[in-house]
């Protein structure tokens, strides 16, 4: 009797698909553009979506309504991380598609970064080490930073990340507050009632919402301006939840205090941009990459991925 083939999951980043595969061990088979000769649209056009009921995306990657329409039998997108801007939610759910998010998977290691960039903005850490490496301390000290106990810190977006920074700020003796769009019963942080109020009461304010159409430019330029030139501005959610033009010039002009940010308005980012913009922290979209929780979501997206396609985790 002839063995039935693998069934098979759609991905579009080919780069992540070697460890799914390989962790995988033959259990389905990944298919995506790089392997469609012919041309994907092509090869879409030809029927070869169909039986295809898992997807895996990194997050940006487009799963678009025209994409979704000819994966006809797509029961289920697998998540690679929280965030899922590139795809169609709306017409995933009207189509009956689960979106399946690892949020809490590297919800703490994102937390972590979040909190070390506070840390360093807060503290001055980058500007202590070029200090010394530049010799300056021979001929002064340093101005004195400003003090973790007591900081006023407003975290955008009470989900998995933003509740894993608020605890963790418990440990600094943090003033911290939060704002989302809908209230979150029995959590020990007050909820500010609006988002401007917020970051006018903050020094700090960490942005870790969720990322989609729905918040993009939400930390709007009267954000901005409510946070102040002693305000820091901290972001790993992603790089279009913050209007990031109000933002450089605010820094420039001196109108908002700190920006230590994890992500950018188009990525992989060059630099250019950032060469003159005073007093930031920046780190490339680093957050949750620890070995750890690469492992992680890596099993987490394989166990999900049977469980759709053969009926079973791992």
């Amino acid at each position: 009797m002839t063995a039935s083939p693998a069934p098979r999951v759609i991905m579009l980043h080919e780069g992540l698909s070697k460890p799914l595969a390989a962790m995988a061990d033959g259990a389905f088979v990944i298919v995506g553009p790089w392997m469609a000769d012919q041309g994907w649209d092509a090869w879409l056009d030809a029927g070869n979506g169909r039986g295809i009921r898992a997807a895996i995306t990194a997050g940006a990657d487009p799963f678009d309504r025209t994409l979704l329409d000819r994966l006809p039998d797509l029961e289920e997108i697998i998540v690679f991380g929280a965030g899922h801007e590139g795809v169609d939610t709306a017409h995933a759910t009207a189509r009956g598609i689960r979106i399946n998010a690892a949020g809490a998977t590297h919800a703490g290691d994102v937390a972590d970064h979040a909190v070390g960039l506070i840390l360093a903005a807060r503290r001055r850490l980058l500007e202590g080490d070029r200090w010394v490496r530049e010799g300056r301390w021979m001929e002064s000290r340093i101005a004195p930073s400003r003090s973790m106990k007591g900081a006023r810190v407003g975290i955008v977006g009470l989900g998995n990340i933003g509740r894993a920074i608020a605890e963790r700020l418990d440990a600094f003796g943090c003033d911290t507050r939060w704002w989302g769009r809908g209230d979150k019963p029995g959590v020990p942080w007050p909820r500010v009632e609006s988002l401007e109020q917020l970051a006018a009461e903050s020094e700090v304010l960490a942005v870790a919402i969720y990322a989609h159409d729905s918040t993009r430019g939400l930390i709007s330029r009267a954000v901005i301006e409510a946070l102040g030139p002693d305000g820091c501005l901290v972001n790993v959610a992603r790089g279009f939840v913050i209007d990031e033009e109000a933002m450089i010039a605010a820094l420039k002009d001196g109108r908002l205090g700190q920006a230590a940010l994890d992500v950018f308005a188009h990525e992989p980012e060059d630099g250019s941009r950032w060469r003159d913009v005073p007093n930031t922290i920046l780190t490339p979209h680093s957050a949750g990459d620890t070995r750890e929780s690469f492992l992680a979501l890596c099993r987490r997206a394989v166990e999900a991925a049977k469980a759709v396609t053969i009926g079973q985790a791992a």
